[in-house]
């Protein structure tokens, strides 16, 4: 389970990353319109998730099964968002 955990955080960890930099990374997001609360809310969420998995890497955290098992469907949820994101929004960046 250790194992499992551990690739789980680290996959946690750099797709939380990567998507915190395609919502901020640009100056033309979205994100950046939005009102003071719902663009801090979620920076600072996003945030907290990135710091706390990355956290997780480094203790070598040992939660009980049910921990795991949400920690590896979180590290699925937020690879597909990653890539969904990547694959939607990359075309407006491209110029023909």
């Amino acid at each position: 389970m250790l194992i499992l955990n551990l690739i789980a955080n680290i996959i946690l960890t750099l797709s939380g990353m990567i998507f915190f930099l395609q919502l901020y990374g640009k100056a033309s997001s979205v994100v950046h319109k939005w009102d003071f609360v719902s663009h801090w809310s979620l920076k600072f969420g996003l945030s907290a998730f990135v710091v706390g998995s990355f956290l997780n890497v480094l203790t070598l955290s040992r939660p009980n099964v049910t921990q795991v098992l949400m920690n590896i469907g979180l590290a699925a949820l937020f690879t597909w968002a990653v890539m969904f994101h990547y694959k939607m929004f990359s075309k407006y960046d491209k110029k023909d």
